[in-house]
């Protein structure tokens, strides 16, 4: 029996070359009603295109009928339609050939050649369970969702922040959403010493709040960058606080300390590890232009951060029959009720209290959750200006 891991890519390849120089003309078949009969179709106009008359020669059909190759799929037919050149796998072939190496589908991919390590930063989970907004929910779920993807496909992703609050990491496993827990905090010093030397003139502070150590003008760097890199031109001052350094502490050290790597070299030039990390800063639509401040300063103080920054930001949420007041614990255990309650309906009995239920309950709330939170179809706009390229996207 043949052996290998069958790929669409690679099917439709090999069919496309089997009719001859052109263009592409196949397409897998996606439809309900027409994958009955076929599972890959040449398009009668394509075929016109191609051949004149649109009749393609019977060499051509007994050639794609005959399709081998590595990673092609086995042919089981192959006809002439009204729609077009019709065929259809063997498809109790595909299915054992598939369900007996599932290993190798599942397979993270492995990437042509390294891309950029993605840095994921949620500032959200810096805060408790009960202080979550929806919108920022959405933030948390729009995340893991993006770091799971990204790993999927072999890329290597680091998550920021280390979650903190005590309770934050029952209210992640009830959701199902992986993410690293508290660390050792980053020194702040040498930023610390970096702020200080870039602070406003004392005259110019004014009476600062407590705990503010003063104010850093990012104005220059919005003007150096221009309303193309996708930063709001009201950007002017920034509060610099112990709590603001300590939060770039720990984006700093996660990107240039990256698990696996040798520790950096002293002798490393600024710039040396800038392009090496792009990160990506998830945020929800309140905490955007607080999010952009903390960008701005970082490549301020520092001059090893990386080059790539993107902000996907999430907007707000509404819930159906729901307060738009409601923290994200709430959000869950209403979900999780009405799960409850629509099996109670359903089976005659309340099953809440079965101990045997209560995984399913858990996971069908979670998967309503993640449905109602993720379904909006995302719409952004997309910036580049040299190596200084951002990514304003909004969901």
């Amino acid at each position: 029996m043949a052996t290998g891991r069958l790929g669409v890519g690679e099917t439709l390849g090999a069919l496309n070359t089997a009719l001859g120089p052109g263009d592409p003309v196949w397409f897998k078949e996606t439809r309900a009603r027409h994958l009955r009969a076929r599972d890959f179709l040449a398009p009668r106009p394509a075929l016109q295109a191609r051949f004149g008359d649109g009749q393609v020669p019977e060499r051509v059909v007994r050639a794609v009928a005959g399709l081998q190759g590595p990673g092609v799929a086995p042919v089981l037919r192959c006809a002439p339609t009204p729609a077009g050149l019709a065929l259809q796998l063997q498809r109790p072939a595909v299915f054992e050939r598939v369900l007996g190496a599932v290993a190798a589908y599942v397979a993270p991919a492995t990437p042509a050649a390294p891309g950029p390590r993605v840095l994921l930063h949620c500032p959200a989970l810096r805060s408790a369970p009960g202080a979550l907004r929806l919108s920022q929910l959405r933030a948390v779920l729009v995340a893991d969702h993006l770091a799971r993807t990204l790993r999927a496909h072999g890329e290597s992703v680091r998550l920021v922040p280390a979650v903190r609050d005590p309770h934050m990491p029952t209210f992640l496993q009830q959701l199902r959403v992986d993410w690293p827990a508290a660390s050792e905090r980053a020194a702040t010093e040498a930023l610390r010493n970096r702020a200080l030397a870039e602070l406003s003139p004392a005259q110019e502070r004014g009476a600062l709040p407590r705990g503010v150590l003063g104010t850093v003008c990012l104005k220059e760097l919005v003007q150096e960058r221009g309303r193309a890199a996708g930063y709001d031109p009201n950007l002017d001052k920034c509060l610099v606080t112990e709590d603001l350094l300590s939060v770039l502490a720990e984006l700093q050290e996660a990107a240039r300390c990256w698990p696996g790597d040798s520790p950096p070299s002293l002798a490393a030039a600024p710039d040396a590890n800038a392009d090496r990390c792009m990160v990506v800063h998830v945020v929800s639509c309140e905490e955007e232009f607080q999010q952009q401040k903390v960008d701005l300063l970082w490549r301020k103080l520092d001059d090893q951060a990386p080059l790539t920054q993107k902000h996907l930001v999430c907007g707000p949420v509404k819930v159906a029959g729901a307060p738009g007041t409601l923290t994200a614990p709430e959000y869950y255990e209403l979900r999780y009720a009405q799960v409850c309650k629509a099996s109670a309906v359903k089976h005659g009995r309340d099953l809440a209290q079965d101990p045997a239920w209560t995984e399913v309950f858990s996971v069908l709330s979670v998967a309503t959750v993640k449905f109602e939170m993720l379904s909006t179809a995302p719409h952004g706009q997309h910036f580049h200006k040299g190596h200084q390229e951002r990514h304003l996207r909004h969901v």
